[in-house]
């Protein structure tokens, strides 16, 4: 049997002098369908690896050299791009804002796949990677979706034109662990009935020890296959834990009131609401998580909260004072967010030292309302303080001249996280924070957003589909279930005895 791929001593380099390559003499092959997964840490070069395959390297600044390239029984000099499919991470920046998703499968389709039924045909791989109303979802637009449905949507795209390879690079961070596990048992059902080949790429040795037959792990430049009788010690060695004892965490919240929603119903059209009559309040000093299945309508909550969305029914405030009254700037200077988007949140043309810089501006001259406390930073102090961050998370100082198209999204999802955190807000949203990020560099934020809340004593609304950070950082969790709050209690009691079947669904998938 001819070999899927091989690749022999290749090197990719990321300076202009190709002298310090990011990855080192690569050797590289598949003999034969299957899931093979490409694990390492945030940062090592996993995603440039999988453009290196469909020679887009230069997409992240990169080029590339090796001695023998062999797709199926053919050695080629660029690849046959009609093999390959490609599942990104970034779900929400991948799919383009002004048409339909119908549209999406209309421009994605090849012009020599014949005469087919497209919508027919569109629908029924919606419907594969699991909607129930596919005919719904064809007729919306990608700001409608919520970031797990928009990676289901990536994922039937990326099926769509029947490739002998697909690269699914972490396709399921941003999904919930029932949603995950659905598409990645798809996944698996797929590669075995279509003989398809799936890299995946994944920081988390849980997936690849579950769903992949051979595995490759990128470490200090060097892609080393790990062999079957090595993996099981891999995998213990690996931190696939996350650590809620990273730093003694007591909560101390008072009855300050920073945000309250009443009555709050949102929806994109009179027929169906994604939000339904939701209602609470956050005190100051709280860590408060909100939980819910993909769709559920966790990220539509965020965006109504920064001012994003417009709510047909219902109010919010932030301390005491409806968000419609706050100016853009002001309202900035009191709230922050880390959205799930880590590409369509940084600037593609400005330096990473310039976006972080602007987090300085929004808080200058700003005051609690009702108060005459202001606010003031010293210009001077700003790189310093940028760079002590920088640190805590892990950053070399040298990313500070880079642009964020060159960032892994591990690197982005920290650089996000820096800019919230520098405009010194008396609230942080946090929207997904984590889902690309290896569980050693979460178990690192974890205990950043810890300590700079001992110190600070933010408030922060803490949104994720993940059950273990919700326990690791927040004292009270609500569950969000169908665009409405079904349970709301201190954390420990709520995952101790969950009451609606949502919560259980969430828990007893996890565990």
């Amino acid at each position: 049997m001819d070999n899927v791929i091989k690749i022999k001593s290749m090197n990719i380099f990321l300076d202009p002098d190709l002298t310090n390559p990011i990855l080192k003499n690569v050797d590289f092959e598949i003999t034969s369908p299957t899931m093979v997964s490409i694990m390492g840490e945030s940062g090592v070069g996993k995603s440039l690896f999988g453009f290196s395959l469909l020679s887009k390297e230069e997409l992240y600044g990169a080029t590339k050299d090796y001695n023998l390239f062999k797709c199926g029984n053919k050695v080629v000099a660029d690849v046959p791009i009609e093999h390959f499919s490609y599942v990104p991470q970034e779900p929400l920046s991948s799919l383009n804002p002004v048409i339909s998703i119908s549209k999406h499968f209309d421009l994605n389709q090849r012009e020599n796949s014949g005469a087919i039924d497209l919508t027919k045909e569109s629908s029924r791989l919606l419907a594969e990677v699991g909607f129930t109303n596919p005919n719904y979802i064809l007729s919306m637009f990608p700001h409608e979706l919520s970031g797990g449905m928009a990676q289901r949507v990536l994922i039937a795209l990326a099926l769509q034109n029947n490739p002998k390879i697909l690269i699914a690079d972490e396709a399921t961070s941003s999904l919930d662990a029932v949603n995950e596990k659905i598409i990645l048992d798809l996944l698996s059902k797929i590669s075995k009935t279509r003989h398809l080949t799936i890299l995946l790429i994944t920081h988390d040795s849980r997936i690849a020890k579950s769903y992949c037959s051979e595995h490759y792990f990128i470490k200090n430049n060097k892609l080393n296959l790990i062999k079957p009788m090595d993996f099981e010690s891999f995998h213990e060695l690996s931190g696939h834990k996350i650590n809620h004892s990273s730093l003694p965490f007591s909560i101390q919240n008072d009855s300050t009131e920073v945000v309250e929603v009443k009555n709050l119903s949102f929806g994109f059209s009179k027929n169906e609401n994604i939000l339904k009559n939701v209602n609470f309040k956050i005190n100051q000093g709280e860590v408060l998580g909100l939980i819910g299945l993909s769709g559920s309508g966790k990220s539509t909550i965020t965006k109504v909260l920064m001012k994003l969305y417009e709510a047909e029914n219902g109010s919010c405030f932030l301390f005491g004072k409806d968000i419609g009254q706050y100016s853009t700037k002001s309202y900035a200077s009191f709230v922050q967010i880390v959205f799930q988007d880590l590409y369509g949140s940084l600037n593609p043309k400005r330096k990473i030292l310039n976006i972080l810089l602007d987090s300085f501006l929004v808080n200058k001259n700003s005051a609690i309302p009702g108060s005459t406390q202001k606010t003031s930073s010293k210009i001077g102090d700003f790189e310093s303080k940028i760079s002590i961050y920088l640190e805590k998370v892990g950053l070399n100082i040298n990313i500070l001249n880079r642009y964020p198209s060159s960032l892994s999204g591990g690197q982005r999802q920290k650089v996000l996280i820096l800019k919230a955190l520098l405009a010194n807000p008396k609230l942080i949203i946090f929207d997904e924070p984590m889902s690309s990020l290896d569980i050693n560099s979460q178990n690192e934020i974890i205990k950043i957003i810890k300590s700079l809340y001992l110190e600070g004593n933010i408030t922060i609304l803490f949104i994720t589909h993940d059950y273990r950070l919700i326990q690791a950082l927040c004292n009270r969790v609500m569950v969000l279930s169908d665009g409405e709050i079904v349970e709301d209690g201190k954390t420990s009691e709520v995952f101790a005895n969950p009451i609606h079947k949502a919560t259980k669904k969430i828990l007893e998938v996890v565990k």
